[in-house]
């Protein structure tokens, strides 16, 4: 069951009203974070945030990556987590929770033990991608988006960037806050550590895994278990399908080679057996499963990355 376990600081039922100053931002009063989206990133969690969000009693986050518990310049030895809730907006509204997607929390170091000194029995969520097709969507991000011009480096580097799973929820020597935000197109596909960690801290009654084919082909279905999970009523009318965000096609950059899959296959292959193993989802038909087991060849996988992203004609 993915709820709150009775008398945990987190219950969502219980609806906040702010004194003094704070007031006046919030009039409506404001409700508990009762739970958090954690990953990962290029997953589809943009989509299952608005559809969770649609829910009559979720309400929205004052932004949807909120990056409260992986923000290092707080004081997490004596953290004020006063500004933690989220206000209502209207007088009438039966939000009792708020939702925090921040996908980054999964890997980031120390974050998953923060939100765990924070609220122990929150429910948490994470939504899994095959790791070589959610390497490349991060990289056109990084390539397209988020890096200057002079910062920008090609997928077959990106995919080289030495990173150990045993480095998982630590800080790297000789890795900075921007290093860790950019340069880890490989080490957020460590999936199976990145579990592991979760598995360490929580109990696996509070997480839920998702399949992010699952979740962008039947939306309304995981969206219904989720909040049934959550110990809600359905929602009051079935919504219509949300498009996932689109990747960049109009680029220039050099495409993916066979090379460049058949790196990211053997870098992910005992990480992603470990984590199909443990995460009870269907990774049969994930490219990495197919690689490893050569229904596919990289040159293919290659291929279809490089149309996918207009790097083909």
């Amino acid at each position: 069951m993915l709820a709150n376990r009775p008398g945990g600081p987190g219950r969502a039922a219980r609806r906040h009203t702010i004194p003094g100053p704070e007031a006046e931002q919030a009039p409506h009063g404001t409700v508990p974070i009762g739970l958090i989206l954690g990953g990962v990133q290029k997953a589809a969690t943009s989509t299952l945030y608005r559809v969770l969000v649609s829910h009559q009693h979720i309400t929205r986050a004052p932004q949807k990556e909120w990056h409260f518990f992986d923000d290092d310049t707080r004081d997490w030895q004596r953290p004020d987590l006063s500004d933690y809730h989220v206000a209502l907006r209207a007088a009438r509204s039966k939000a009792t929770m708020g939702v925090d997607a921040t996908p980054s929390y999964l890997f980031w170091p120390g974050a998953l033990e923060r939100i765990h000194a924070w609220n122990p029995d929150v429910p948490l969520i994470f939504c899994f991608r095959d790791p070589i097709e959610r390497a490349f969507s991060h990289w056109v991000m990084n390539w397209t988006r988020r890096l200057p011009a002079e910062e920008r480096i090609t997928f077959a580097e990106s995919v080289r960037i030495p990173y150990d799973p045993s480095w998982v929820g630590t800080r790297p020597e000789g890795w900075d806050d921007k290093g860790l935000r950019t340069r880890t197109v490989v080490a957020r596909g460590f999936y199976g550590a990145q579990l592991a960690r979760v598995h360490s801290i929580f109990p696996s009654e509070q997480v839920h895994v998702v399949d992010f084919h699952q979740m962008v082909k039947a939306q309304h279905e995981t969206a219904e278990d989720l909040v049934a999970r959550l110990g809600l009523p359905p929602y009051k009318k079935r919504f219509e399908p949300l498009a996932r965000s689109a990747s960049s096609t109009d680029f220039e950059a050099e495409a993916p080679t066979a090379d460049d899959i058949a790196v990211l296959r053997d870098r992910f292959a005992d990480d992603h057996r470990a984590f199909s193993a443990s995460s009870g989802l269907d990774t049969s038909g994930w490219t990495t499963s197919r690689l490893l087991a050569d229904e596919v060849t990289p040159g293919e996988v290659a291929e279809k990355l490089a149309r996918k992203a207009g790097l083909r004609p």
